[in-house]
């Protein structure tokens, strides 16, 4: 688990520890059998560099009720456990594939812009 004064920097995104570990991306991630360190990764890089988001705004949409709907949704990603198909989330790169295709989707782009307001009048 990142130290919650730790900026993980990776290439030109920072990436924020998250703010909220019982809920959001990472508490959901947690919940459902997903490495946190990954998926928070994954889709901090993901969001930050799609909608040009800022750290904060990154953590914060993670934090919220969007990150764990969000990380509820890789479970969509197909995966192969010992000859069987299971959903969840193998790496970044798949994660980041899947969220491409998501938010290739205006409805899932309408989702962060929404959130984001939420957030921003608090």
């Amino acid at each position: 688990m990142p130290s919650k004064k730790k900026r993980l920097t990776m290439g030109a995104v920072i990436i924020l520890p998250t703010a909220n570990h019982e809920w959001g991306m990472w508490g959901a991630s947690l919940h459902n059998g997903y490495d946190p360190n990954v998926t928070w990764t994954a889709a901090s890089r993901f969001l930050a560099e799609t909608f040009r988001l800022k750290p904060e705004q990154v953590r914060d949409l993670l934090d919220a009720r969007f990150g764990r709907h969000l990380a509820d949704d890789l479970s969509f990603i197909p995966q192969l456990v010992a000859g069987t198909f299971r959903g969840g989330p193998a790496d970044e790169e798949i994660i980041a594939s899947h969220l491409a295709a998501r938010f290739a989707q205006p409805a899932w782009r309408d989702w962060v812009r929404i959130t984001l307001g939420e957030i921003k009048r608090g």
